[in-house]
């Protein structure tokens, strides 16, 4: 380790109050090489993907009062919220209306529609021109609260590019159902045995959400962007079942266990076989 000391230069005479003197096996790296250093063990260390938390207990609230489209858009926005609770461009700066239009790629008046039913709802604030998450919903950070949901940023940014709003809103209305443990889409989220877990069917899932069976059955079977399914559909003897992809969605810390990871790498796996 470099120590300092007191030192003249024998050359020019000047005096340097505290000059490092380095150790044998020392080295001098500049900021860049020391960045670039951060940076591959950051990608040594397996960095956690980024992501946004949704407060499960709470988001009934939400569904009541907005509308399925604007739902959809709303999982969207969160991929955009940081610790501050503020909506922001890549760059940082505040998102204002334009920016927001520009995000979503709608119309000015679809983002004017969106924003009054979000503030009037208490979903979002307007904060002069910035616009804020209310986190009784949806905040970015850690919690110790294990009923929420963790939504990945750069896998629902890649849903968003290939599914409807609508779509989106779908899957939302089943973040409040998602079962600790296994992924499951469930009557009973919070149950730690999952021996007693009790698995929602199309039918009950289409009463959850206000659809027919048939549009529920269709999403449940084909949501996806590129080769990822959103959703995998477990049969049980007679009984069929729904897991939500939990590289999209998941609940604990860490990484899903092996079955849970292999069910949807499978599915793909397939995907890709007969594409």
């Amino acid at each position: 380790m470099a120590e300092y000391k007191s030192l003249i230069d024998p050359v020019t005479g000047e005096i340097h109050e505290r000059a490092a003197v380095l150790a044998e096996g020392d080295r001098i790296t500049s900021e860049r090489q020391r960045e670039e250093y951060r940076r591959i063990q950051a990608q040594a260390n397996g960095r956690a993907p980024e992501f946004t938390v949704t407060q499960m207990q709470n988001i009934d609230e939400v569904i009541e009062r907005v509308s399925d489209k604007h739902c959809g858009y709303l999982l969207y926005l969160q991929c955009f919220v940081k610790y501050d609770a503020i909506l922001s461009n890549p760059d940082k700066t505040a998102m204002s209306r334009e920016d927001m239009m520009r995000t979503l790629k709608v119309s000015r008046s679809t983002v004017y529609e969106f924003l009054a039913e979000m503030t009037a709802a208490g979903v979002m604030f307007e904060d002069g021109d910035r616009y804020k998450l209310n986190p009784r919903y949806h905040f970015q950070g850690r919690t110790d609260n294990s009923a929420v949901v963790k939504t990945f940023v750069a896998k629902v940014k890649a849903l968003y590019s290939e599914v409807k709003a609508r779509d989106l809103g779908f899957v939302y209305k089943l973040l409040r159902y998602i079962h600790l443990e296994t992924n499951t889409i469930c009557a009973n989220p919070y149950e730690r045995d999952v021996e007693n877990t009790l698995p929602l069917t199309k039918e009950d899932i289409a009463q959850a959400t206000g659809m027919t069976e048939k549009s529920v059955y269709t999403k449940l079977r084909n949501l996806k962007f590129g080769d990822q399914y959103v959703f995998a559909e477990v049969i049980y003897g007679t009984s069929r079942y729904y897991k939500i992809n939990p590289f999209v969605f998941y609940r604990k810390s860490g990484v899903p266990d092996a079955t849970l990871r292999e069910m949807f790498s499978i599915r793909n796996n397939f995907a890709k076989r007969t594409a």
